[in-house]
């Protein structure tokens, strides 16, 4: 986590607005061969979670699915 590598910025051809963000997890670092259930779950749990409390213009995708979380409401119903 001390070394970081210069973002890849591509250009956007569709023309529409938008900030993807892709998470490639160093799995050497942290001992692993691949990511298990729990740290699978915990990101996906962040996720929600972003979702649940960005504006309602903000839309998540997890696994090219938009997270259909449309305001911190029905977020919390998610857990009741």
């Amino acid at each position: 986590m001390s070394r970081k590598d210069e973002p890849k910025i591509t250009p956007n051809k569709d023309k529409q607005d938008y900030t993807c963000v892709t998470f490639y997890p160093d799995l050497k670092k942290f001992k692993m061969d691949i990511l298990d259930d729990d740290i699978v779950s915990l990101l996906v749990k962040r996720a929600y979670d972003i979702a649940g409390v960005t504006s309602s213009k903000v839309k998540v995708f997890l696994n090219g699915k938009q997270i259909k979380v449309k305001d911190f409401e029905a977020y919390c119903d998610l857990y009741l």
